[in-house]
């Protein structure tokens, strides 16, 4: 539960940052500060948080970025950069918001960080959502599927 609940609030956070004039690197980055902060919380992490983004601490639970493209194919091509500036979002874009933790004991611990606990072992979480971005914000497409704590627990 505890790990889920994370993974739904940088969810969530980064969901809310879609908006015109934003960039799939902001989502991105709003999502991982969350999932950091959050496994420092939950000793999976040690450190400030700056530090464990800024060398990659976390990459043994968090190895990939929190979204893609989403157009005609399941994954969009399209630029994420346009040279050295992040690509910019604009109204009738779609991306998907979909950060994820992965506790396996396959992936080695980057020294520094603690060994992680059996009771974590073999966890992994992702949630997804469609986003569209519009004129003043943002639409999630998929806004109907159930993602909540309460009820994922009574599933």
């Amino acid at each position: 539960r505890e790990l889920y609940s994370l993974v739904l609030a940088a969810q969530e956070a980064a969901v809310a940052v879609v908006a015109p004039g934003g960039t799939a690197e902001a989502v991105h980055d709003t999502a991982l500060r969350i999932l950091v902060d959050g496994l420092v919380d939950l000793g999976l992490l040690i450190g400030e948080v700056d530090g464990i983004i800024e060398r990659g601490d976390y990459r043994h639970l968090y190895m990939h970025r929190t979204g893609h493209w989403l157009g005609l194919d399941v994954h969009d091509v399209g630029a994420y950069r346009l040279g050295e500036q992040p690509a910019l979002l604009e109204s009738g874009m779609v991306l998907t918001v979909e950060p994820g933790l992965y506790v396996s004991d396959r992936l080695s611990v980057p020294e520094g960080q603690p060994e992680i606990d059996d009771r974590w072992k073999g966890i992994g979480i992702r949630i997804e959502d469609d986003v569209a971005v519009a004129e003043n914000g943002h639409e999630v497409l998929t806004a109907g599927a159930l993602k909540s704590v309460a009820a994922m627990e009574r599933s």
